[in-house]
């Protein structure tokens, strides 16, 4: 099969024929349509710190919509044909997380295309229990699933509903925060969105018809203070400076990871009662109410993504660590679907 595979040095990543993956029990064997490029695959591939664990070479992708064409059970034998998306995280379902229903933050996890390859190829395999068939949803954006459900998961955290007396502020404008502010949006708060002055065009710009208000970083503070901040920028500034724009009593959850390390002066969140709140990856409930929201704004959203033919691999990565593009998309063989 066709694979892209990271290097041992870092930036590097080609299009190598490889064997298929063989699979073992409770593992299904499915053709891959589309993988998204994520942060965390843009951090893999540029060796960043906090991805050490990430072996190289390594077939990245957990961004993944295909058809299942084998299994290794029969009672599976029903997911044959399907077109399904994959679950990035593969949580052990018995450790004390796991069984509060906190899969997120499984005790041992391992999530594809990081710990172990991924769908960066023609064929992939996971086992049966993380793919979700798909119905009613084109499979290039059935693709977002994972994105859309980190997101899910983020507004999920925050200790209350939003409502449409909220005013939210997004920092970040990739995919991640894109799709918090639309969850936002959907709750009928007012919500900003902000990202840097290099930004506007390729990315900013594109919020407009969504209903969000773009905010360029460098103008300054908006016009006034937020009930809640989403943090999903990935700056270590965008951390320290985000309470300057947050009312007393708000909360802010940090969705980014991060290269660098941040100073917080805690006494002024003890002062203002800030609730700081940490949002990573998504349970398999998160999954449901993504894949309702990308269907329901397909032709929107399919509008402002990037797809690129697999041999442009190199470029799509490239064009997604310098942030050319909101979000970088592969077709791997899209005439599956």
């Amino acid at each position: 099969m066709l694979a892209a595979l990271t290097k041992k040095s870092p930036n590097e990543i080609e299009l190598r024929v490889t064997s298929p993956p063989v699979l073992c029990e409770d593992e299904i064997l499915i053709k891959v349509a589309y993988c998204g490029i994520c942060g965390s695959d843009l951090h893999a591939y540029n060796h960043a710190k906090g991805y050490e664990f990430v072996d190289h070479p390594r077939i990245l992708g957990h961004e993944i919509s295909g058809t299942v064409i084998e299994v290794n059970d029969e009672r599976y034998q029903k997911l044959i044909g399907k077109q399904v998306i994959v679950e990035s995280m593969n949580y052990c379902g018995k450790c004390e997380n796991c069984c509060n229903e906190r899969y997120s933050i499984c005790l041992n996890n391992k999530v594809i295309g990081l710990h172990f390859d991924g769908g960066m190829a023609q064929y992939v395999k996971t086992k049966a229990k993380y793919v979700r068939v798909i119905e009613d949803v084109p499979m290039e954006i059935a693709v977002l699933s994972e994105p859309m459900s980190v997101a899910v998961h983020a507004v999920k955290r925050l200790d209350r509903d939003i409502t449409k007396n909220d005013v939210i502020l997004v920092q970040g404008p990739g995919i991640i925060g894109f799709f918090v502010a639309l969850l936002c949006v959907e709750r009928g708060a007012k919500v900003y969105i902000s990202g840097l002055r290099k930004d506007f065009e390729s990315r900013l710009k594109k919020f407009e018809p969504f209903n969000m208000i773009p905010h360029v970083v460098e103008d300054g503070l908006i016009d006034e203070k937020v009930d809640v901040i989403f943090e999903c920028s990935g700056s270590k500034q965008a951390v320290i400076s985000m309470f300057d724009q947050l009312k007393k009593g708000g909360s802010a959850v940090v969705v980014a990871l991060y290269e660098q390390e941040s100073e917080l002066f805690l006494t002024n969140l003890v002062r203002n009662e800030w609730m700081l709140i940490p949002s990573y990856g998504s349970d398999p409930v998160d999954y449901d109410e993504a894949i309702q929201v990308l269907k329901k704004h397909a032709a929107k959203i399919k509008d402002i993504i990037n797809y690129y033919p697999f041999n442009q691999v190199k470029r799509a990565f490239e064009d997604g660590l310098h942030q050319e593009v909101l979000k970088p998309v592969l077709e791997i063989d899209t005439k599956s679907t």
